[in-house]
C-alpha cells in the first residue's frame, strides 16, 4: 500500500478510477457557484470539517470537472510555516499562469529553499486583487485555500481584503478549515466566511451505503450493510480512518460483525511505515526535504541529505507517496511533499539533535538572507547574541521600508533568543509595535501582556498603553502612558521617552484634549528628531493644531510639500494631516487633491494612514456631492477597520458610511453601519471618535424626519462642552442637526442655546459651512418664533455662506428650507424657484429622502416638479439621465475614466480589481451608447467634479 491509497487528501490530480465516494450534494453546489462565476458573479465557498473528513478530496473532485480553460490557483497551510509571513500567498503566485503584476514583483523572491515575503500591510491584498485581474483574461480563477486554519496571517489578511472587494469577477474562492471559530483565524476573514453570502459545506462522514461503494471501489469485497454499518460506527464515517481500516484489516475479519475492528493506524504512522521501507538514502533525502520547508531544489535538498547520487533515492521516495517532482526546469528539478500532513510526520519525526544539525547546515546552504535567519533560528538551542543581533538588524531594516509582517517575524524570534532580559524585553516590545502597525492587534496585546511584571517599568508602560490606545482603550492608555513617561529616564532613553510622548499625543487627541496633544507632540519632537514607528507624530500634531482652532497654523508648517502625486512616502503623514485641516476649513478642492495623494502613497504604508486617509478623502467628497466614490471610500475604510480590528477609528469609518447612505435613503444598509459604529469604544473614551458615530445616528434619523430620534442620539454630546474637536465647527457638525430637531419639537430656548455658541465658535474659525448651516438653522428658529423679517435675513445670510464654498448639499438644504418658509408666508412664486433649485440638486445627489420634500413643498405650492432644463443640468455638470441609467458605482468608475485615470489608476483609487472596473466602464458605454473614454469626457467633462458640486 502506497499513501495514495491510504491519504484522504493529497494534492495529485485524482484518477478516473480513484476512490471517491458520496459528496453529491457538495459536489452539486460547487457546480452551480462556479457556473454563477463563469456567467460574472464572484463566489466565496467555506468548506469546513475535521481532520481526514475529505475536504481535500471533495475540492480535488471538483477540479476535475471545470473547464480546461479555468485557472487554478491552490495553497495549503502548514503547522510549521504558519509564521511564514505570506507563505501561503507565495504559494498562490507561483501559480499564476502570468507574469506576476507590478503590485507584487516585491513580494516574492524565489529562491531553492524559500520564499519570501517583502510587502507592507495592505500592499499584500491590494497585489492578489491584481493578480486575480489579470489572470481572469485567461478564463475563470478558482482559488483554493487548503488548512486555512495552518496559513500565515499576512496571506489571511490579504485574502481577506481581496475577497471583500471582488464585485464582477469570476472568482471561485474556497477556503477549507476544520472551524471556522479557530483562534488563528482573522476576525475579518471569519466575519467573511460566516456572512450569510457565503455558502457553508460541513461535510459529515460517509453513510454506511458509501462506506460499502468506497470498499468496493479499494477493491475490497464490497461490505455488506451490516458490515459497513459497523464500519460507520467505528469510524463515524470519517473517510481517512475508514480507507486505513479497508486496507489494513483483512477481509474476513471486516465481514465478520462479531469481530472487534481494531483502531486505524494513525496517518503519521503509515508515513512513518513507508519513510522506513525506502532505505537510508531516500529516508536522509526526505528528511533533508522536510528541514527545508514544503518544497525545494533536489540539488540542494542532496547536499544538505549528503546523498551523493539522489535520483535512486528521489525514485524510491517517489513511489512510496513520500515526495513528488514539480515542474522547476530541467537543469534544476525541484521536489515537493504531496501534502502538508506528510512534510509535518516526517519533520516531527526527526529527533532534536539531529533536526537541529539540519538546520544549521541548511543555514549555510541557502541563498537569501530570510532563510539563512530561520534555519538559524530552527536550530538555536538557547540564547545566542549573535543571531539575536542579526534578526534584529534585519527587521529594522525592513521596518525602515514599511514590511512590518517580516519585521515582526524577525524581532520576536530575536527577543526568544536575546542574551540579556533587557534586550529580550526592548525587542519584544519592538515586535508590539510592528505588529500594531501590520493590524494584528490581537497579537500585539497578547506580545505585550507576556511581559514580564520585572521588565523595565517604562517599557512595560509605554507597550501596554500604545496597544490600549489602539484597542480604544484610552483611559487605561493615558494613565499606562503618563507612568512610562514619568518613569523613563529622558537623558539616557531619550527615543523611549519621545515614543510614549507620541503616544500620549495621539490619546490626547482622541480625547479631545487638543491643547495638550499639541504639548505632547512638540515635547516627542524635542526629544527625538526621528519619526517614531508609528509615522503619525508630525500628524498627531497638526491634528491637534485643527482641533483646537489653529488649522491655518497647522496648514502652514506643511506648505512645502511638493505636488501631493508625488509626495514621498516618508511625509505622507504631513500630506494626510494638511488634507484633513483644508476639509475642516472648507478648502475642499485642495484637501480632495492632498487626500488623493496620501491615499496612492498610504498603499505602501502603515494601517492607521490608511485608514485614516480612506476616511478623510470619503468625507471630503461626500461635502464636495461626490457621493457616489465618497461611498466607496468610506465602505473601504470600514471593511479594513474590521479586518484590523481597529476598534479606536470604528466610530468614524462606520458613521462616515452611515450618513452617505442615509442620505440616500438606503437605510438597512446604513444601519448596518450604524451597529457597526456602536461596537467601537464609547465617548467616555474616545469622545471625537464618539462624536462621529453619534451623529451619523442624528443624520439617519432626520432623513427619515425622526425629529425626537435626533434629540435623544444627539443630546448627550451636549456633555462634551470641553472636549476639542467634538464642538470645533467643520470637524464633526452635530449641532445643525440637533438644532434643527428642537425647533421642529418646539423646544425653542434649548435650540437657541444650542446654536448660539455654535455659530459664534463658527464666526471667529471663518467656516462657511457651519455658518451657512448655522444660518439656515437660525432663519428656521426665528420663522418658529413668528419673526419673519428677521427669518428672511437669516436665509440671506445662509446662502451667502453656502455659496463661499463648493458645498452642494448645504446650499440645497438652504434652498429647501427657504422654499417652505417663502411658501408658508405666502410668497409662492419666489418658494417655487427655491424649491426647484434645491430639488435639482438632491436629484443630482441621489438625496431621495430629501428630494421627497422638495416634490412636497412643490406640490403645496401647487407645482409638480418639473424636468430639469438640459442646460440646467449641463450647469451642474452632468446630465441627469446618467443617475438613472447608472448605478453609483458604474458613475463612479466613469467620473474617474472621464478625468485621465487608467483602469489601474482607478482600481486603485477605490480599493477595487481591474475586472471590476473594466465590467462597470463596459456597462457605461452600453448604457450611454458610446464607444471609448472620448464619450465619457463628452457627456461627464474631464473636471473632477460630480454634477451637485458646482457652484
Amino acid at each position: 500500500m502506497t499513501l495514495e491509497d491510504a491519504a484522504h487528501d493529497l494534492c495529485h490530480p485524482a484518477v478516473p478510477d480513484a476512490a471517491f465516494c458520496g459528496r453529491a450534494p457538495e459536489l452539486d453546489a460547487l457546480r452551480a457557484d462556479f457556473a454563477t462565476v463563469v456567467a460574472g458573479t464572484p463566489r466565496l465557498v467555506l468548506l469546513e470539517g475535521p481532520g481526514g473528513i475529505g475536504k481535500t478530496a471533495l475540492v480535488r473532485r471538483f477540479l476535475d470537472t471545470v473547464d480546461d480553460g479555468t485557472c487554478v490557483l491552490h495553497a495549503s497551510g502548514e503547522e510549521n510555516e504558519s509564521a511564514l509571513p505570506c507563505g501561503v500567498l507565495a504559494q498562490l503566485v507561483a501559480q499564476s499562469p502570468l507574469p506576476v503584476p507590478d503590485t507584487l514583483a516585491g513580494l516574492l523572491v524565489r529562491t531553492p529553499q524559500s520564499l519570501h515575503a517583502n510587502l507592507p500591510p495592505l500592499s499584500a491584498g491590494f497585489g492578489l486583487i491584481d493578480l486575480l485581474s489579470e489572470v481572469q483574461g485567461k478564463g475563470p480563477v478558482v482559488l483554493v485555500v487548503d488548512d486555512a486554519h495552518w496559513a500565515d496571517p499576512e496571506s489571511l489578511n490579504a485574502l481577506t481584503f481581496a475577497l471583500r472587494r471582488l464585485r464582477h469577477d469570476r472568482v471561485l474562492a474556497v477556503v477549507a478549515l476544520r472551524d471556522p471559530h479557530v483562534p488563528e483565524l482573522p476576525e475579518g476573514l471569519r466575519r467573511l466566511l460566516t456572512d450569510a453570502r457565503t455558502r457553508r459545506l460541513a461535510l459529515d462522514g460517509l453513510s454506511p451505503d458509501e462506506l460499502a461503494a468506497l470498499s468496493d471501489r479499494l477493491g475490497v469485497a464490497r461490505l455488506p450493510h451490516s458490515a459497513s454499518l459497523r464500519l460507520h460506527t467505528h469510524t463515524h464515517g470519517n473517510p481517512l480512518h475508514a480507507r486505513a481500516l479497508l486496507d489494513q484489516v483483512p477481509s474476513a475479519v471486516l465481514l465478520d460483525v462479531t469481530t472487534p475492528l481494531p483502531a486505524p493506524r494513525s496517518y503519521a504512522m503509515l508515513v512513518l511505515a513507508n519513510l522506513a521501507g525506502c532505505g537510508t538514502q531516500a529516508q536522509r533525502l526526505v528528511q533533508a526535504v522536510s528541514v527545508l520547508g514544503l518544497s525545494c531544489r533536489l540539488q540542494v535538498a542532496a547536499r544538505l541529505a549528503k546523498v551523493a547520487q539522489p535520483l535512486p533515492a528521489l525514485e524510491r521516495a517517489v513511489k512510496a507517496g513520500l515526495l513528488r517532482e514539480t515542474h522547476g526546469g530541467a537543469s534544476a528539478p525541484e521536489i515537493c511533499f504531496p501534502h502538508p500532513l506528510v512534510h509535518a510526520a516526517v519533520y516531527q519525526d526527526i529527533g532534536p539533535a539531529q533536526r537541529a544539525a539540519l538546520h544549521t547546515r541548511a543555514a549555510a546552504l541557502v541563498g537569501d538572507e530570510y532563510s539563512k535567519l530561520r534555519h538559524r533560528v530552527l536550530a538555536a538551542t538557547g540564547p545566542d547574541e549573535q543571531l539575536a543581533a542579526a534578526l534584529a538588524a534585519c527587521a529594522r531594516r525592513e521596518a525602515a521600508t514599511g514590511q512590518w509582517a517580516v519585521a515582526g517575524t524577525h524581532l520576536r524570534h530575536a527577543s526568544r533568543v536575546a542574551t540579556s532580559s533587557r534586550e529580550r524585553d526592548r525587542l519584544a516590545v519592538e515586535a508590539v509595535e510592528a505588529l500594531l502597525l501590520d493590524g494584528r492587534v490581537q497579537e500585539a496585546a497578547e506580545l505585550a501582556a507576556g511581559l514580564p511584571e520585572c521588565a523595565d517599568p517604562a517599557l512595560r508602560g509605554y507597550v501596554r498603553g500604545y496597544v490600549a490606545r489602539v484597542q480604544g482603550r484610552t483611559r487605561a492608555a493615558w494613565t499606562l502612558l503618563v507612568d512610562a513617561w514619568e518613569q523613563c529616564d529622558q537623558e539616557r532613553e531619550p527615543a523611549l521617552a519621545a515614543r510614549a510622548a507620541e503616544q500620549l499625543s495621539y490619546a490626547a487627541v482622541m480625547c479631545g484634549q487638543a491643547a495638550s496633544a499639541a504639548r505632547w507632540a512638540e515635547r516627542a519632537q524635542r526629544l527625538s528628531t526621528a519619526q517614531g514607528p508609528s509615522r503619525m507624530l508630525r500628524f498627531n500634531h497638526l491634528i491637534a493644531l485643527g482641533l483646537s482652532g489653529r488649522a491655518k497654523e497647522g496648514i502652514a508648517l506643511a506648505a512645502d510639500l511638493p505636488d501631493p502625486m508625488i509626495v514621498p512616502l516618508k511625509s505622507t503623514d504631513l500630506l494626510l494631516a494638511r488634507g484633513e485641516l483644508r476639509l475642516w476649513s472648507d478648502d475642499l478642492h485642495g484637501a480632495r487633491h492632498d487626500l488623493r495623494g496620501a491615499v496612492a502613497n498610504c498603499r505602501a504604508t502603515t494601517v492607521p494612514l490608511r485608514l485614516l486617509s480612506t476616511s478623510a478623502l470619503a468625507q471630503t467628497l461626500h461635502r464636495l456631492g461626490e457621493w457616489d466614490e465618497a461611498l466607496i471610500h468610506a465602505e473601504s475604510a470600514a471593511s479594513i477597520a474590521d479586518d484590523a480590528d481597529q476598534w479606536w477609528l470604528k466610530p468614524v469609518t462606520h458613521g462616515v458610511a452611515a450618513q452617505i447612505l442615509a442620505a440616500r435613503g438606503a437605510f438597512d444598509r446604513a444601519a448596518e453601519h450604524l451597529r457597526a459604529a456602536d461596537e467601537g469604544p464609547g465617548g467616555a473614551e474616545t469622545p471625537v471618535a464618539y462624536a462621529y458615530g453619534v451623529c451619523a445616528q442624528g443624520h439617519c434619523a432626520d432623513a427619515r424626519g425622526e425629529p425626537r430620534a435626533v434629540v435623544e442620539a444627539l443630546r448627550p454630546l451636549l456633555g462634551f462642552a470641553e472636549q476639542d474637536g467634538v464642538n470645533e465647527p467643520g470637524v464633526v457638525d452635530w449641532q445643525p442637526l440637533l438644532v434643527d430637531a428642537l425647533v421642529q419639537l418646539g423646544e425653542l430656548d434649548e435650540a437657541q442655546a444650542v446654536l448660539d455658541p455654535y455659530e459664534e465658535l463658527a464666526r471667529d474659525r471663518g467656516r462657511h459651512s457651519a455658518l451657512a448651516a448655522a444660518a439656515r438653522i437660525r432663519g428656521n428658529l426665528l420663522a418658529a418664533r413668528r419673526e419673519p423679517q428677521r427669518a428672511q435675513a437669516a436665509y440671506a445670510r445662509a446662502q451667502d455662506h453656502a455659496a463661499q464654498a463648493p458645498l452642494p448639499f448645504v446650499r440645497a438644504r438652504v434652498a429647501l428650507d427657504h422654499g417652505a418658509f417663502l411658501r408658508r408666508v405666502g410668497r409662492r412664486s419666489l418658494a417655487i424657484a427655491q424649491l426647484q433649485a434645491a430639488h435639482t440638486v438632491m436629484t443630482g445627489l441621489g438625496a431621495l429622502p430629501y428630494r421627497a420634500r422638495c416634490v412636497r413643498e412643490l406640490s403645496a405650492c401647487g407645482r409638480a416638479a418639473p424636468p430639469l432644463p438640459t442646460d440646467e443640468r449641463a450647469r451642474e455638470g452632468a446630465d441627469d439621465s446618467l443617475d438613472g441609467a447608472l448605478t453609483p458605482q458604474e458613475l463612479a468608475v466613469a467620473r474617474l475614466a472621464a478625468q485621465g485615470l487608467t483602469n489601474r489608476q482607478i482600481a486603485t483609487s477605490l480599493a477595487l480589481s481591474v475586472k471590476t472596473i473594466e465590467y462597470h466602464l463596459g456597462h457605461t458605454y452600453a448604457k450611454l451608447g458610446i464607444a471609448s473614454r472620448i464619450g465619457l469626457v463628452q457627456r461627464l467633462g474631464p473636471q473632477e467634479r460630480s454634477s451637485p458640486s458646482a457652484g
